[in-house]
């Protein structure tokens, strides 16, 4: 038998279902319901004694149905290249054979189980295939041509539903998606029909594009604003996507009816009929003005800095050469402190507009690396000039009694990672020890930056050793004062350093390490911290014998204060207006958008006098934020001017460095500084007042 029946019911009968079929299909909403339809009709309409229903999954067939008199392969999925459905699907031709073992289309090994002798394959969807109809018997047959011309009816009519189904998941997908974007912000929703070019846009896509968001905005308008300079490159962008059915991503300026420049970001897809017909490009926009704008600010502030760089390095080298007799140290410690200062202001712009790009997680993925790795280096910097302070001695402190054997256990692991597998770590720090009095981060650095610098002299292996005794020391020492101390050796296998280099060491800038290998900074570093404490450092070494470098500390006249934590009332809502003065524009604005983070109001101040004006005619403010050292008056004595005419006027100097005029009752917070440290000093100041 080779169709469904020889008499004319039978034929009857056949279409009649065919068209019954079709009517079913017109009506599908998913695909669960198209793959019944076919799974219950095709079978009937051929004759068969087995049908399968088998969807496109990327690079394989998937058999998501069956009805058989013999199990097939319902669930299974195959490579396309390895089935006779998808050579179907992939040349987009019916497939009809007589004898299954006499084609070498079909993977003998699948079929041998079953019971399938000759079969009859249909792709569905046009122009490119997502599904096949599969009719098989159980013998040897021609396959008449009535039998092949229903099933590709009935093919016909399923991507028609197939293709009405994707219609209704990309509608609700896009709504998905505009939902999103709305709820974002600053994301407008925009829809172009290219038979008809109307656009539709939301309010938000017309405020982007600097529009009334009551007003109509059509294409004409849209192409009209984008800056002439750029309409080529969006036009072959616009082309290339609706081509291709590639996304169109783009970024490009347009130009408000108020004349404005901006910046727009578009990504949006297009949409296509059954027949491949574009028929829409839909997707969304987002006003990137402020983040081109802060993105070339900081392209001039790198460039800036780096020519700055160059000039105080110059100026710090021809010192060097001028200054080689006992004021060398001072004179240098003078420049470099100028250059630290530089850098910071220089810096914190740098650093704070960094920390609100990454905060905001603005961009791509790759956009993203980029800022965390600019971020990075802003902090690699921001240590190299807390080295630089260290050397001028004008790096701010915090002395307080400090446990050094606990000190140098709980570093002992940070120290072990930055030696590596290579190098053994002996700590040795008998307890009780006297307390010190030192800054205990800056003395974790120190022992840090020793701890590299061994690490670089034992390149094939070795022991560091750090060890903590108390020492009193006589009169008479080359460099300490008579009194108790608490001395720390960090000891090292290396290989150790010939006189010259030796006494070369502390110099700053000298290295004997490559040039990507270090500053020259680090040994200076701990050499000026140890004279701002009072103590002093000692440097031992013979080549070929490692190198002992020992600190000393005074003994604490006060003991150890131990700190019981209890749980905090929650903190208020930060509020209230800042006034904010800084010489340095693009410090300050920094500085305010961090402010205004918090939720204060800003009253800006170029300089102190002016501040003392705005306090005079009757500016009402919560807390002064000032930058120390501007031209005239200072912020410290800006704070003293305020705190007459405004009694407990809360101020909170901003500084490079330590300077002596400064009352230590004045809080203060060092450049350069991230949102997180200016929201603690602030809270600081707040829950001090409510106190």
């Amino acid at each position: 038998m080779n169709g469904v029946g020889t008499d004319p019911g039978s034929h009857h009968a056949a279409w009649s279902r065919l068209i019954a079929a079709g009517e079913r299909l017109a009506t599908a909403r998913s695909m669960k319901a198209v793959v019944d339809v076919l799974r219950t009709t095709a079978r009937e309409i051929a004759g068969a004694e087995g049908i399968a229903v088998v969807l496109r999954d990327g690079e394989f067939c998937h058999y998501a149905a069956e009805d058989a008199v013999g199990a097939l392969w319902t669930g299974q999925r195959f490579p396309m290249v390895n089935c006779i459905s998808g050579w179907a699907m992939m040349n987009r031709q019916t497939v009809a054979i007589p004898d299954i073992r006499l084609d070498d289309r079909i993977p003998q090994a699948a079929y041998a189980p079953t019971f399938v002798r000759s079969l009859v394959m249909v792709p569905v969807g046009t122009p490119r295939p997502v599904a096949a109809i599969g009719a098989y018997w159980s013998d040897v047959r021609d396959h008449d041509a009535e039998t092949i011309e229903r099933l590709e009816g009935l093919a016909r009519s399923a991507a028609t539903a197939l293709e009405n189904i994707r219609l209704i998941e990309s509608v609700q997908e896009s709504d998905r998606q505009r939902a999103l974007a709305v709820a974002a912000g600053r994301m407008g929703v925009w829809s172009y029909n290219l038979p008809t070019g109307e656009l539709t846009t939301s309010e938000t896509c017309r405020l982007n594009f600097g529009r009334d968001p009551a007003e109509d905005f059509t294409y004409a308008d849209l192409h009209a604003a984008i800056h002439p300079d750029d309409r080529e490159r969006v036009q072959a962008a616009i082309a290339q996507s609706i081509a291709g059915g590639t996304d169109y991503d783009i970024e490009y300026r347009l130009i408000t009816p108020a004349g404005e420049t901006r910046w727009i970001g578009i990504r949006a897809q297009p949409s296509y009929a059954a027949d491949g017909t574009p028929l829409s490009l839909a997707g969304v926009s987002i006003d990137m003005t402020d983040r081109k704008r802060m993105e070339e600010e900081l392209r001039e502030l790198a460039a800036t800095l780096e020519q700055r760089v160059e000039q105080r390095t110059a100026e710090l080298v021809h010192a060097q050469e001028a200054l080689r007799q006992s004021q060398k140290l001072e004179a240098m410690g003078q420049l470099t402190g100028g250059v630290a200062h530089d850098f910071n202001n220089l810096l914190t712009p740098i650093m704070g507009s960094l920390d609100l790009l990454h905060r905001k997680g603005l961009g791509d993925e790759r956009e993203r690396r980029l800022i965390a790795g600019a971020l990075e280096s802003a902090d690699r910097a921001r240590a190299l000039v807390q080295r630089l302070l260290a050397f001028a001695r004008r790096q701010p402190l915090e002395p307080q009694p400090i446990d050094v054997a606990a000190l140098l256990v709980e570093i002992g692991p940070l120290i072990g990672t930055t030696l590596g597998p290579r190098i053994a770590l002996t700590i040795d720090a008998p307890d009780p020890l006297p307390p010190a009095f030192a800054d205990r981060n800056q003395i974790e650095m120190a022992l840090l930056n020793l701890a590299v610098n061994a690490r670089d002299a034992m390149a094939d292996g070795g022991r560091l050793t750090i060890s903590a005794a108390s020492e009193d020391v006589a009169q008479g020492h080359a460099e300490l004062v008579a009194g108790h101390y608490v001395r720390i050796t960090v000891a090292d296998t290396g290989t150790g350093m010939d006189e010259e280099t030796r006494r070369r060491a502390i110099e700053p800038f000298y290295s004997t390490k490559t040039e990507s290998g270090g500053t020259g900074l680090g040994l200076s570093m701990v050499h000026g911290l140890m004279h701002q404490l009072g103590g002093a450092m000692a440097l031992d070494s013979m080549p070929g014998a490692g190198t002992d470098v020992a600190l000393w500390l005074p003994v604490s006249a006060r003991p150890l204060v131990v700190e019981l934590r209890i749980d905090e009332e929650p903190q208020p809502a930060i509020e209230g207006t800042v006034l904010l003065v800084d010489d340095q524009d693009l410090v300050r604005a920094t500085t305010a958008h961090m402010l205004e983070e918090l939720g204060f109001d800003i009253i800006h101040a170029r300089s102190g006098e002016e501040a003392l004006r705005l306090v005079e005619a009757g500016a009402a403010f919560d807390i002064v934020v000032t930058d120390h050292l501007m031209p005239g008056i200072t912020g410290a004595e800006l704070a003293r001017a305020i705190r007459k005419r405004v009694a407990g006027a809360r101020v909170l100097l901003v500084s490079g460095y330590a300077d002596e005029d400064v009352a230590p009752d004045l809080p203060r917070l060092a450049k350069p500084f991230r949102a997180a440290d200016l929201a603690e000093r602030v809270r600081g100041l707040l829950r001090d007042e409510a106190a």
